[in-house]
C-alpha cells in the first residue's frame, strides 16, 4: 500500500510535523530533510544537520499557490521567473540581511512526481528543507542511511520516479536584477 494514500499515517506524519519533527524525502536531485516552515521546524533542521544559522534553508512545495505566501517580498520578476519555469530546477531567492531560524533564503517547486504527492498530503503544503547529510558532509543517498544517522525523524520512501537529476539554478533577485548563484538544469536567457 502507498503510505501516502493511508490516511492513518497521514494524520500521525502531520502530527509529527506540527510537533516540530522532521521527516526525510526524495527530490528530482538528492534526498532531502524537510520540516514544517516555522520556527521551530527551522530550529529542528539547523540542530539535526549541525548546521551554521547563516547557511539558509530552502521552502520547497508543490505549487507557485501553495508557497507564494512565504514570498510576500519578492519582487514582481520572482513571479515571472516561477510562472515560466515551476515545477522545475529553478531556485528563487532575495538577498536576506539578517539570519536567524526563520531566514528562509529561497523557494523552489521541484518537477519530481513524489515530492509533490508528499506535500500534497501536508498540512500548508510546504516544507522548509535542506539536504539529508550533516553539514558538511556528504549527501547521504539510501534512506536506510538516512534512518541510521537520524533515527528520530520519518523516511517518505517513495522514489518512484528516478532522483539524481541536475541541480537547479539558484537566483537571487535584487530588485528585478537576476544574480545567478549556481547554473543548474534551468538556463535563463
Amino acid at each position: 500500500m502507498d503510505i501516502l494514500k493511508d490516511k492513518n499515517f497521514i494524520e500521525n506524519l502531520n502530527k509529527h510535523l506540527l510537533s516540530g519533527g522532521i521527516i526525510a524525502f526524495p527530490t528530482d536531485t538528492v534526498w532531502g530533510l524537510g520540516a514544517l516552515p516555522t520556527k521551530a521546524g527551522a530550529d529542528a533542521l539547523f540542530e539535526i544537520k549541525q548546521r551554521p544559522h547563516e547557511k539558509h534553508l530552502i521552502i520547497m512545495s508543490d505549487s507557485l499557490e501553495h508557497i507564494s505566501k512565504y514570498m510576500q517580498d519578492y519582487p514582481q520578476k520572482a513571479f515571472e521567473l516561477a510562472k515560466k519555469h515551476w515545477p522545475g530546477a529553478l531556485t528563487i531567492g532575495i538577498s536576506v540581511a539578517d539570519t536567524d531560524s526563520m531566514s528562509f533564503g529561497a523557494v523552489r517547486v521541484p518537477n519530481y512526481k513524489p515530492f509533490q504527492e508528499l506535500c500534497s498530503v501536508i498540512s500548508g503544503h510546504c516544507l522548509a528543507t535542506t539536504s539529508a547529510n550533516i553539514s558538511g558532509c556528504p549527501v547521504i543517498t539510501t534512506p536506510e542511511d538516512i534512518q541510521k544517522q537520524f533515527p528520530n525523524i520519518i523516511v517518505i520512501n517513495n522514489a518512484f520516479d528516478k532522483m539524481g537529476g541536475s541541480p537547479s539554478t539558484v537566483v537571487i533577485l535584487n530588485d528585478n536584477n537576476i544574480n545567478i548563484v549556481r547554473q543548474g538544469g534551468v538556463v535563463l536567457n
